[in-house]
């Protein structure tokens, strides 16, 4: 990557990780035409895209970054999969997450991507063994508590399903899935509540 395309880059993907995903776009569209055969800027501008909501900008991107590595890029396949998630073409999804493990087995990321597939195709079971795996390669993947917790609300194990939501709470207290997990947190509760009051 040029230098100049470098400084840029190196400055929206600080703008992304403190969160700042519209601020950093400017600085990776100016990389992208500094340096349009890098694969790098059009991952991380699609990352941006993505936070943002903007999921057609996102695909272009992931795909032209899946492009230019010639199908090699598994970060970027997970990204593409988790729009096509969004956009509930589960099958598609889990096409792209299975070839990016592939090339990326250890990948936490892709094991929680392809749980959250999994779960929203019925198949609970499968879903609630990616999710583990993904905390198992790297407990820092807090989200995977919540897909937990959603596994376990299905299965009535309500004790789990509290105890993965403030698991959550506490790696992740301002965490994307802060609501999900205070709902689970809730819904764990009530069951739980009534089985432990004293009958008269």
């Amino acid at each position: 990557m040029p230098q100049k395309a470098g400084r840029a880059f190196d400055k929206g993907t600080q703008l992304l990780l403190k969160g700042d995903a519209r601020g950093s776009l400017a600085y990776f569209l100016k990389a992208v035409d500094q340096a349009p055969f890098s694969y790098r800027p059009y991952h991380n501008l699609a990352v941006a895209y993505y936070k943002l909501g903007q999921l057609d900008a996102a695909e272009e991107n992931f795909q032209k970054s899946i492009t230019l590595t010639g199908g090699k890029c598994a970060p970027s396949m997970f990204g593409l999969a988790m729009v096509l998630y969004r956009q509930s073409d589960y099958p598609g999804a889990e096409r792209l997450i299975r070839e990016g493990l592939l090339l990326q087995p250890a990948s936490a990321t892709g094991k929680y991507g392809m749980g959250l597939v999994q779960f929203s195709m019925g198949r609970i079971i499968e879903a609630e063994r990616s999710a583990q795996e993904a905390l198992a390669l790297n407990p820092d993947e807090s989200d995977a508590y919540v897909l937990l917790g959603r596994v376990h609300a299905v299965q009535y194990n309500h004790a789990a399903e509290l105890k993965d939501a403030q698991t959550y709470l506490k790696h992740a207290p301002n965490g994307t899935l802060k609501e999900d997990a205070l709902a689970l947190v809730r819904h764990a509760q009530q069951p739980l509540a009534l089985t432990s009051t004293p009958a008269n």
